[in-house]
Order: C-alpha cells, then structure tokens, then sequence
C-alpha cells in the first residue's frame, strides 16, 4: 500500500464523496421521493452524482494503493453455513428485480436505472465496505471497523432528508440501512469478495427503484425471506466478531 491506513482518511474519503452528492444533487435540485420517475430523473439524481462519486472514489483507491484490500479480504471468516446469508440476499434481490412489470411502458426507464444502481452498487460499498473498512483497520478492532462502517453507511442515507424525503420515511431508512450494512459487511467477511456485495446492492436497488417506476409488485415470500435475512444477519456477525482467530490483519 503507497499510505498507511488511518482512520481520519476514512472520515475523510466519506465526508468527501457525501459532500460531492450532496452539491451536485443541490444543483440539479433533486428531490429525492421523484429520483425514479423519470430518466431525466435517474440520470440527475443517480447516474450523474454516483458516476462523479465513483470516480473520485476510484482515483483515492488508486492513489492511495488500497484496491487490493479493499476489494478482497486475506481470508474468508465465519462458519460454513454463513454463506446462506449471501445465498438468501441474492434471492431476495431476483424476487425483487421479479416484480418489475417488464410490460410496462415505464420500462424505458430500466436502462438507465440500471447504469445508476450499477454506480451506486460500486460506490457505496467500495466506501463503506471497501476504503473506509481498510483505513479503519489500520488501528481499531474488527468491532469497531463492523459498527462504524455500517454506521456511516446508515448516516450516507441521512442526506435524503434534505431533498425532500420526510423525518420519519428517513429515520427509518437509516435504521434498516444499518441492519443491511451489517449484512453486506458479512458478505464481504464470509465470501472473502467486495464485489458481491457490490453486485447484491446494485440488484437490490434496481429492483425497489424498477418495481416503483413500472408500477410492479414484489412476490409476498420476499417479505417472510427478509425476516429471515434480519436474523441470519444478527446470528451471524455475532458468530463472526467473537471469534478473534478470524479478524484480519491490515495487508
């Protein structure tokens, strides 16, 4: 690596790219209830923010020299059954992407909400389960690099509540997206892959933003199998943090 990890570079890489979605969503004065109505819509709100987002983020990887560890981990943690909570996330997303109404004549809209969620898939896990993840272990514990990733995660939401998204509709955004990031870390601890998160939050927002746009509706099942993922999650990253034979090292 060309830096060392440190924590205040992590702060520093988020405040950053919040800061970058947050001017240009100001100026192309988002409002975030309508972000997927239109493709006017996605590529203002999704597409043009997340992609300057994306490339920032790829250039401070770069520079930084972190690519390697923060797309990969040394070695795959947790028992061999946790890999069902990447196996459940991914169903659960197919259901999801299942309920858009590909009959539509919203479908025009897919494309291009396909290239946003893509961007956002990568850079709001390359940030968070990536960069951000690297730089805090450089000197907490894996404890700390869990709840402060997932929680950040949970704050990069918090920006919705300036762009017209109500206190209460935000509130609860932030609390399920701090249960998620939770998931998503443990799909990187369990795969050993960055990337499959990446592909599993790309997929999941493609499939809430596309079953909205097209007026679809989501298979019932999905709703029991999230119950399910919730408490796989929590058994799970109990499991994983304390055992302290698996925490890995900084490489």
């Amino acid at each position: 690596m060309r830096v060392q990890p440190k924590v205040w570079i992590s702060l520093v890489l988020g405040a950053l790219y919040t800061a970058i979605v947050f001017a240009i969503w100001t100026i192309n004065d988002i409002d975030y209830e309508t972000v997927g109505d239109s493709t006017s819509n996605v590529i203002n709100g999704i597409v043009v923010p997340i992609g300057v987002g994306a490339v920032f983020l790829a250039a401070a990887a770069t520079w930084l020299g972190w690519w390697r560890p923060a797309m990969r981990e040394d070695a795959k943690a947790g028992p061999r059954w946790g890999v069902l909570l990447p196996i459940g996330l991914f169903v659960y997303v197919l259901l999801g992407v299942s309920g858009i109404d590909f009959s539509s004549d919203a479908t025009k809209i897919l494309p291009v909400l396909a290239l946003g969620t893509a961007l956002v898939g990568f850079s709001e896990e390359l940030l968070t389960r990536g960069l951000m993840l690297v730089g805090f272990r450089g000197s907490l514990s894996e404890v700390w690099v869990w709840f402060l990733t997932s929680l950040l995660f949970s704050a990069l939401h918090g920006l919705n509540l300036f762009f017209g998204q109500s206190l209460g509709s935000t509130a609860y955004q932030m609390g399920f997206a701090f249960v998620l990031g939770s998931a998503f870390y443990l799909v990187r601890r369990t795969t050993g892959l960055l990337i499959v998160g990446m592909v599993i939050h790309a997929l999941w927002d493609f499939g809430t933003f596309g079953t909205e746009a097209t007026g679809g509706k989501v298979p019932v099942v999905s709703g029991l199998l999230l119950y399910a993922i919730v408490i796989l999650t929590v058994v799970l990253l109990v499991k994983v943090l304390r055992n302290r034979q698996e925490a890995p090292a900084v490489a």
